[in-house]
């Protein structure tokens, strides 16, 4: 009977502890839903907010032909949408974490993804006099989630950017087999060792390189473009040498329909 008691008591304990860890899960998880929704709205409307006025200012102080406030003009725009970025890059990791990222498979032409996503960068290319160049030899399709897909190029061509010197060029390069698609974007920028290549993948290091205008980076990018190119159930790898530039290239299969667990 003694020993029953104890038992139960045991069981008490434990169910009481359970509970409670329960409730701080569930409160965790609400804390969670909350910064995804200030990240997701809060923040970002403000710098959306940002962007557009700073355009209509850069299209006034042209007209103006005031080379000093168009420097400072299009500084504004460059900054907010790379802290744009920035917060888009958190909000999509912070769902690849915890599982939460969605995953929707549609039909689509690469070479319409790419030069929508050339077309937002083409400002900051611009801006350092970069050639940001891609010549689509064929019409790809392919089957996979677009907004994912999106993502990994516009972090891959921003970073391209940042580390190409003025003057240089950049160019994205797309070929097919039965298979697979291969996209590549190749730079004739900094470079990189090939200490720092083992290291650019992996959050832990936190390498934050500037680049050649000392643009600032979180070193997340390339983080989440190795994570979401896995998702897709492709490969992304870099062939680099120092002072000869980079080449980021990822494959993905021509029909992506469930991503790997």
């Amino acid at each position: 009977m003694l020993l029953k008691e104890i038992d139960q008591k045991t069981i008490l304990r434990k169910n009481k502890i359970i509970e409670q860890d329960k409730r701080k899960l569930e409160a965790l998880h609400q804390t969670q839903n909350k910064l995804f929704s200030i990240i997701a709205h809060d923040l970002r409307s403000p710098f959306i907010n940002i962007l557009g006025l700073s355009d209509i200012l850069m299209d006034n102080v042209k007209k103006s032909a005031d080379p000093e406030s168009e420097k400072c003009t299009e500084l504004i725009n460059t900054t907010a949408k790379n802290t744009l970025n920035l917060l888009d890059n958190l909000l999509n990791w912070a769902k690849s974490q915890t599982g939460e990222l969605g995953f929707s498979p549609e039909k689509i032409k690469l070479s319409e993804v790419i030069q929508e996503i050339i077309g937002l960068k083409m400002a900051n290319a611009k801006s350092k006099n970069i050639s940001l160049k891609y010549s689509p030899s064929n019409d790809i399709e392919l089957i996979t989630d677009k907004n994912i897909l999106g993502t990994i190029l516009r972090n891959l061509i921003a970073n391209a950017i940042k580390f190409t010197n003025y003057g240089g060029h950049i160019e994205v390069v797309t070929s097919a087999n039965g298979q697979q698609v291969e996209i590549s974007i190749n730079d004739n920028g900094v470079g990189m060792t090939a200490e720092t290549i083992r290291k650019i993948f992996d959050l832990s290091t936190n390498v934050t390189l500037p680049g050649t205008a000392n643009e600032n980076g979180s070193g997340l990018g390339l983080v989440l473009c190795k994570e979401f190119v896995e998702k897709l159930n492709g490969k992304l790898w870099v062939e680099s040498e120092v002072g000869k530039g980079s080449n980021f290239k990822f494959t993905l299969p021509l029909v992506t329909v469930d991503p790997p667990k």
